[in-house]
């Protein structure tokens, strides 16, 4: 009973904030995104030239588009509701109906997110149940109160609490035989935001070991079909062709091709948080290069374990923490909020109990990540907080991806090390 009352209180507080507080600038594209989907059509959504656009034309995939416009249908036939009791019911407020116009979208386009955190925790729940029955309520609600995931949902309105929900349930899928859904749910992923590629080299590697070929082929050509069939509303011309064009020009060739995008890691503190582009020179090579060059060394344990030893569950689990840690503190073009991946997976490692992994650690790492996200967008405003990131040129951030580095290593050698409790 008390589990269930956390939960409740914490998907309370998520809505409340998503309700009554503030929204990062991109939930403005979203806004827009909902409304011109119907306006302009799935076939001529994605034609910045021809439409016009009041922030940003639709730079993520065809699942976000779907999202953000069935949003926006539930939004309107949410105000004609109101509206019909507001001019049948002398009683109720029309306060209600300013309220809503103002804030309903907005709070509507957070909600699939805010609920996507709390799928994330349960499924926490059931895999650390699995291994530890004792801390798996805890891992649930210790995910639920991270106030990295609160602020990314809530506040923030993003995406990512979805995406990581459907790659981590892909490779949860994979471990009870159900490989269909599991390819269904990790394209799915890929076609709302591409943010997950990080993980799907290693969920091929645990795809072939644990299935025949024949099973793989027939579940890609499922869920490839599912792809292109959804693809055939946007698309004109061919769905393949069109989607690809669409990912390696548009939605990948048109990323900020930056050093950092706000991200507190390894390159913020070499040269900074100011956008700088990742083809800039360093010793002989480019600042992309270099960081493709030390992702790939530091992966390749990874890979070889993953290929070599028997791919137990919760030991891919920590092969992919390690992957999103060592992706978001060395690749160029990251955004402070792309280090969420790790979070789940971490939750999953700190309650199982097979690893040294403390909770000073976690937390640690999870108050870093929240003030690299606050910082550059102040919300809500806390002046102290605000001139304490932003002065002498961003230098306590900066010092921040410090001790981000050092957990890190921390982290990366328990990995490499099997450090086994």
């Amino acid at each position: 009973m008390k589990f269930k009352l956390l939960i409740l209180i914490f998907v309370f507080v998520r809505l409340v904030i998503a309700l009554f507080g503030t929204w990062h600038p991109d939930v403005n594209n979203h806004v827009d995104w909902g409304i011109r989907f119907f306006e302009y059509g799935p076939k001529y959504i994605y034609a910045p030239d021809s439409n016009v656009w009041s922030y940003t034309w639709p730079n993520q995939p065809p699942g976000t588009m779907i999202i953000f416009a069935a949003i926006r249908k539930i939004y309107e036939a949410s105000f004609s509701v109101m509206w019909s009791i507001n001019t049948h019911i002398d009683v109720f407020p029309s306060t209600v109906m300013t309220f809503w116009e103002n804030k309903g979208y907005i709070a509507l386009l957070k909600t699939p997110f805010v609920f996507a955190d709390v799928g994330l925790s349960y499924l926490i729940y059931k895999i650390v149940k699995k291994s530890n029955v004792k801390y798996a309520k805890t891992a649930a609600i210790a995910f639920l109160a991270n106030p990295v995931a609160i602020y990314n949902s809530s506040f923030w309105g993003q995406t990512d609490s979805l995406i990581n929900l459907l790659a981590l349930l892909a490779f949860y899928l994979l471990f009870r035989k159900k490989i269909t859904l599991s390819i269904m749910l990790m394209a799915l992923s890929l076609y709302i935001k591409i943010s997950m590629i990080i993980f799907v080299p290693f969920y091929a590697i645990i795809l072939i070991k644990k299935y025949k070929i024949s099973e793989i082929v027939l579940s890609l050509c499922l869920s490839f079909g599912l792809i292109l069939l959804l693809t055939s509303f946007f698309s004109t011309g061919s769905p393949f062709v069109w989607l690809y064009r669409l990912y390696t020009d548009n939605i990948l060739g048109q990323q900020l091709q930056v050093i950092t995008a706000n991200a507190a890691n390894f390159w913020a503190i070499i040269t900074g948080l100011h956008e700088q582009p990742h083809s800039l020179a360093l010793l002989g090579l480019t600042y992309q290069y270099w960081a493709m060059i030390i992702t790939a060394i530091l992966l390749l344990p990874v890979t070889v374990r993953l290929v070599q030893q028997k791919a137990d569950e919760i030991s891919v689990y920590w092969a992919l923490a390690a992957v999103a840690f060592v992706a978001w503190m060395f690749l160029t073009n990251m955004h402070e909020r792309y280090l969420y991946p790790f979070f789940p997976l971490a939750t999953i490692l700190l309650f199982t109990g097979k690893f040294r992994y403390s909770v000073k650690e976690y937390t640690l790492i999870s108050v870093i990540s929240l003030l690299n996200m606050y910082n550059l967008w102040w919300k809500p405003d806390f002046p102290l907080l605000v001139a304490s990131l932003s002065g002498a040129d961003f230098l306590a951030v900066r010092m921040l991806a410090i001790v981000m580095l050092i957990l890190f290593i921390q982290f990366y050698r328990r990995y490499v090390h099997h450090e086994a409790q």
